[in-house]
């Protein structure tokens, strides 16, 4: 419950400093792309990527500026994941290769700087941003309750953002946009592992398509 009330608190002071700005708040949804990178610590067991995921992420957002066409971008997202992962080690199935999946549910805290530029068309600017998106796990899932690699995941990330699309208006005061943003996790997501396995590490990748209304 804590957890919530400080998203809450949060994403209220980014509503409440805009109150003496041009800000905009808007709301967005879409598609994702979700993957893990890997890496291992020894040289017996063997952990890759198994593929990609098609995930969704929604969320709501406030636009502050501080500069001709400089903003602060701030809000709170859902976002689905999955690591799905395929593993082998010569001391279990005489090394044939298995396959492990794990949907997760974060909650993102988008904290960016959004650059626009100009109008390249009428009513029309296109728009980039980057920087950092803590984000805090929910709950983690499995369909096969025989998986042998992870048996709990982090409860925080730390992903770096980078993205950018095209946003146009549509009236006085609304704006509609579409976006392509990637996300980078930067922390290991294995809490606890089976320790009869090497050490590894699994970090997120997120490919995210955005669409979305600011008013």
């Amino acid at each position: 419950m804590r957890k919530y009330i400080g998203l809450v608190i949060l994403f209220a002071s980014f509503y409440s400093f805009g109150q003496t700005q041009d800000y905009k708040i808007g709301i967005r949804i879409g598609p994702s792309f979700s993957n893990v990178r890997t890496s291992t610590e020894g040289t017996s067991t063997s952990v890759s990527r198994d593929g990609t995921s098609v995930k969704f992420l929604l969320g709501a957002f406030v636009d502050i500026p501080f500069k001709e066409n400089y903003y602060f971008h701030g809000g709170v997202n859902f976002a689905s994941k999955a690591s799905k992962i395929e593993a082998s080690d010569p001391l279990f199935g005489a090394g044939t290769p298995f396959n492990e999946e794990y949907d997760h549910e974060y909650i993102q805290v988008p904290l960016l700087l959004k650059l626009y530029t100009n109008e390249v068309v009428l009513d029309t600017r296109l728009f980039f941003n980057f920087g950092l998106i803590p984000e805090l796990r929910l709950n983690s899932s499995s369909e096969e309750p025989t998986n042998l690699l992870i048996t709990e995941f982090s409860n925080f990330d730390l992903a770096g953002n980078f993205g950018g699309g095209v946003e146009r208006s549509i009236g006085v005061n609304t704006r509609i946009f579409g976006a392509l943003n990637y996300n980078i996790g930067f922390l290991n997501q294995v809490k606890t592992q089976n320790t009869a396995f090497d050490e590894f590490v699994l970090k997120s990748n997120l490919i995210s398509i955005e669409f979305g209304v600011k008013f």
